[in-house]
């Protein structure tokens, strides 16, 4: 207990790290983080959500121990005991209580150098009901919405990951602002907007406006040359950042990839420079095919966003499969595994000179990875119809943004139902809890003894196995397994 006392610092204001965040889930509490690099979440018990709220910025840590000793009736020594291993932990932790163990991220508590204040935490939000709910993999309500906003576009991308040719009648202006009014009435914490493009859409200022006076701080993205007035009204709103869609500065290159005009450019620079002298902090997102993956290509990207003051990051991302363009198309212009190499040591070299992050995304799928076990039993968790859903532009829900329409995955009409209705509704829930008696005999799911575990687990990649198998095969195992049958398409890059 000395030690403890001697490595903690009673002046010192903590404040739980601002890239968590605390759900209520009817019958647990879910410790959240999508603002870092990774994707998090983790089932913790109400009583740890109790504690880390009093952790809101505002008070030094004697002050702290002294109420959450309080309110807990326990002594302050016990207090520090149980708060110390969230103090700057640089580890993942486990901890136990009430004989069960509940892991946590890193950096839980941290100094809070920055003044902030969390609004958004307090103990009296944490209470659930009983007995707790630790071992559902869905949540009771979504947390997560992405709305595909249009399927319009400035490009026509060689690699573009678009169902572009479904027709549908728009939802009006006033729906979309009720939807996201409805999302903030009912909890939901994350609303994205994706597409298409945002700066396309009729009223996109009304409804940027309206995420921004929730909060709902949207990882917008474009492709568009945006204008003086267009970028005025962006910062008027109230955004900061803004992803922007880069994959080369040659006018040649772009033309063919992308189908655009010689000007694109040039539009694109004199838009980048206006962002840049607004203060907007900017993530370059480059999607790159064999033509723009290389080192003269990347190296004048880098050249140029260099000139910039507030680029965020660099995003390297190498094309994968799509539903909507043929395997031909992607294995005609897919990098090679020397492109990708030369890339890798490019970054790590210009990273040692950039001011900004430069990252790399491999969107692949290599042989390796078919039929293996080790990679099937680390595979990410797929979260789409566990926390979140997406939206189409016409109010149709589906699980995966890739998915669009397919008749297979639409869970409900946002113009009909509400969104606690349709996540609720019996095509979401059996999406979830699928019967195996129902997979067909030709499917290896059929008489798996992992089905539950596996299906209600980590999940399979619903667009993994349409694209190895078609459309009408969506019930047969995720490639990866090992008891999935030869792929029908080629979607391996290698």
């Amino acid at each position: 207990m000395n030690r403890i006392m001697e490595s903690i610092n009673l002046e010192e204001t903590l404040i739980l790290n601002s890239d968590y965040r605390l759900v209520n889930d009817m019958d647990r509490i879910v410790l959240i983080s999508d603002r870092g690099s990774q994707y998090f979440f983790s089932f913790i018990h109400p009583m740890h959500a109790i504690l880390l709220s009093f952790f809101k910025g505002k008070k030094p840590m004697k002050e702290i121990i002294s109420e959450v000793s309080n309110y807990f009736s326990i002594s302050k020594e016990n207090t520090l005991k149980t708060i110390h291993p969230f103090i700057k932990n640089s580890n993942n932790l486990c901890i136990e209580y009430d004989d069960r163990k509940f892991i946590f991220p890193q950096n839980v508590l941290i100094e809070n150098t920055e003044n902030k204040i969390r609004q958004d935490i307090d103990y009296n939000l944490y209470a659930t009901s009983l007995p707790c709910n630790f071992e559902r993999m869905r949540f009771s309500k979504p947390t997560a919405i992405v709305f595909v906003i249009n399927t319009s576009c400035a490009t026509d991308c060689i690699y573009c990951y678009a169902n572009r040719k479904e027709k549908y009648i728009p939802m009006s202006t006033p729906k979309i602002l009720s939807i996201i009014d409805e999302a903030h009435d009912i909890g939901i914490t994350d609303f994205d907007i994706t597409g298409g493009e945002i700066f396309l859409q009729k009223d996109w200022e009304l409804i940027l406006g309206r995420l921004n006076r929730y909060g709902f701080i949207s990882n917008l993205s474009t492709k568009v040359p945006l204008s003086k007035e267009m970028i005025d009204k962006f910062v008027k709103i109230g955004f900061r950042e803004l992803q922007v869609s880069i994959d080369s500065f040659d006018s040649k290159l772009q033309t063919g990839n992308l189908k655009v005009a010689n000007s694109y450019v040039n539009r694109m620079k004199e838009s980048l420079i206006y962002l840049d002298s607004k203060g907007i902090e900017l993530i370059i997102k480059g999607t790159q095919t064999k033509d723009t993956l290389t080192v003269k290509n990347i190296s004048e990207v880098i050249g140029f966003i260099s000139l910039l003051k507030n680029v965020k990051r660099y995003m390297i991302s190498i094309i994968g499969t799509s539903l909507y363009k043929t395997n031909e198309e992607y294995h005609r212009i897919k990098p090679s595994l020397d492109q990708i190499k030369e890339t890798l040591n490019l970054i790590h070299q210009k990273q040692k000179e950039a001011y900004f992050e430069i990252t790399f995304d491999d969107q692949r799928i290599l042989k390796e990875e078919m039929c293996n076990y080790s990679r099937f039993k680390e595979r990410s968790l797929c979260t789409g119809n566990i926390n979140g859903l997406i939206i189409l532009p016409d109010g149709k829900v589906t699980i995966c943004e890739e998915l669009y329409w397919n008749e297979h995955f639409v869970i409900g009409d946002l113009t009909k139902s509400s969104i606690q209705e349709i996540w609720n509704s019996t095509k979401a829930v059996s999406l979830w809890d699928l019967n195996q008696a129902e997979i067909p005999k030709e499917s290896a799911c059929s008489s798996c003894q992992d089905f539950d575990n596996c299906r209600k687990g980590r999940g399979v990649c619903w667009k993994m196995i349409v694209k190895g198998y078609d459309w009408h095969n969506y019930l047969y195992p995720d490639p990866r397994c090992p008891k999935a049958p030869k792929l029908i398409h080629n979607i391996c890059s290698d």
